[in-house]
């Protein structure tokens, strides 16, 4: 990985290019995070780091992502956290169904557009490398290690060819150099257990929720989220956000639910309907 952040740093001087990193709170994202910001700090330049906080991290990993950033500025840099304007929950009661796997509307709305309006403010002065933890390993359209979108923004994803065991394995050698980020390794193994990869605590498309299997809380209020959807009782969203605020962030007014189903109820090919179905299952076993 250091041998990419080198060709990174020959071919987009910091001196002219302003390298954000994006940071989820997640095992991928805080492996770049460590290793960029010790190779930052051992060539003199300071880096961007970007958190959205778009509400569906897990209550966990959100936490200790705030702690992550609050160290990270200590240590010189730059922190920026971005927020969708409506909630995913927002959007859920107003404009859209749940999101499938070919309609994902909630990752342009509420992570992805922050984000650019972010970047446009900051390339309106400088060129951005805006390095990712994507990997091949996870996606087939993951498959590059640069992009270059236009003259002032190129993505870059350093750990491209690694597999999950290997980014535990740095991730342990590198932490244990540090009693800040020996405590970040463990909390995100804890936060893992079994799981490969995080997400929205509340995604419909995360149907084996490992990382709700040691939390039957998120699991039951997940389900009670879809089937209130799924049902017509958008009223028990609303009711359930008054009473999980930390989870469910709602900011409209009642008056403006929508109703009906903009997703046209096929629900024997809707992935919410297996969803649901698996929930249920995991509900009673827990």
């Amino acid at each position: 990985m250091i041998s990419n952040l080198t060709k990174l740093y020959d071919e987009f001087n910091p001196k002219e290019w302003l390298w954000l990193i994006s940071y989820s709170g997640g095992k991928d994202s805080t492996l770049l995070l460590i290793t960029t910001l010790e190779f930052a700090e051992s060539k003199g330049f300071n880096v961007h780091v970007v958190y959205n906080d778009c509400g569906g991290d897990l209550p966990e990993l959100r936490e200790l992502a705030y702690k992550v950033l609050e160290y990270v500025k200590l240590r010189g840099h730059v922190v920026h956290i971005t927020k969708p304007h409506m909630t995913f929950f927002d959007y859920l009661l107003t404009k859209y169904s749940p999101p499938r796997w070919n309609f994902r509307w909630c990752c342009k709305r509420v992570k992805e557009y922050p984000f650019k309006e972010l970047v446009r403010k900051l390339s309106s002065e400088t060129p951005i490398l805006n390095l990712l933890g994507l990997r091949r390993e996870e996606a087939r359209w993951r498959n590059w290690f640069l992009k270059r979108i236009s003259d002032r923004l190129v993505y870059a994803s350093p750990l491209n060819n690694l597999k999950t065991r290997e980014i535990w394995e740095l991730l342990k050698k590198l932490c244990e150099r540090n009693n800040f980020w020996s405590s970040v390794y463990v909390k995100l193994r804890i936060v893992y257990g079994t799981a490969h990869r995080s997400g929205c605590w509340f995604c419909p498309l995360i149907i084996h929720d490992r990382l709700l299997s040691s939390k039957p809380e998120l699991l039951q209020l997940k389900l009670e989220i879809l089937d209130s959807w799924c049902n017509g009782n958008r009223k028990k969203i609303i009711d359930l956000a008054r009473q999980y605020p930390h989870l469910i962030k709602v900011t409209i007014d009642s008056k403006n639910i929508r109703r009906g189903y903009p997703c046209g109820r096929k629900c024997s090919k809707c992935q919410v309907f297996i969803t649901r179905h698996i929930l249920r299952e995991l509900v009673k076993r827990n």
